[in-house]
């Protein structure tokens, strides 16, 4: 079975989950990940990076969902 990263197209045998665009993506697309405790990790992709918004959500550790309109 062959498992393609959702944001570059690569081949790939192993994928993490972006906590915030909830996309597979392999290890050359994660920009940056943090251990929240001894089990949960968060994860954010390049992609995610460049919005400020998610930005700021993960480096005060939280998720924001990925489907909020702005008013």
């Amino acid at each position: 079975m062959n498992m393609f990263c959702e944001r570059c197209k690569k081949e790939i045998f192993a994928y993490k989950v972006c906590n915030y665009c909830k996309r597979k993506i392999c290890n050359d697309c994660i920009k940056s990940s943090q251990r929240t405790s001894k089990i949960s990790k968060l994860i954010i992709c390049k992609d995610c990076w460049s919005d400020m918004r998610r930005r700021k959500a993960y480096k005060s550790r939280r998720v924001v969902s990925a489907v909020q309109k702005k008013s």
